[in-house]
């Protein structure tokens, strides 16, 4: 990876992400009182109705642009066709994050 290419996607650190996550969860009316990596956000287990989760999703994608300077899609055609979402809990949002903005980098 050239120099320029560095600056463009600087390294995330999955800490970092997971607490951009969890702060952005807390402020959702109907978070539960702990918020972690291991919190569940959407599914059987999940406190995020839909119109919820896509709020979550638009202010992360914001928050991972204002800071690391990348403009990422979580709600695209693979992550809403996956078996399993990645919108299950903030840990399994974190790693997608990692994982799209590592594809980009590679772009």
């Amino acid at each position: 990876m050239d120099e320029h290419s560095k600056a463009r996607f600087p390294l995330m650190e999955r800490r970092e992400v997971v607490d951009i996550i969890c702060q952005i969860v807390r402020e959702v009316r109907g978070a539960p009182d702990q918020v972690d990596e291991n919190t569940c956000m959407f599914g059987a287990k999940g406190f995020l109705d839909s119109l919820r989760l896509v709020s979550v999703v638009l202010d992360t994608e914001q928050q991972i642009n204002d800071r690391y300077n990348l403009a990422i899609s979580l709600a695209d055609n693979p992550a809403v066709s996956r078996e399993r979402s990645p919108f299950r809990s903030v840990a399994t949002l974190a790693d997608y994050i990692l994982a799209v903005a590592a594809e980009q980098s590679r772009a």
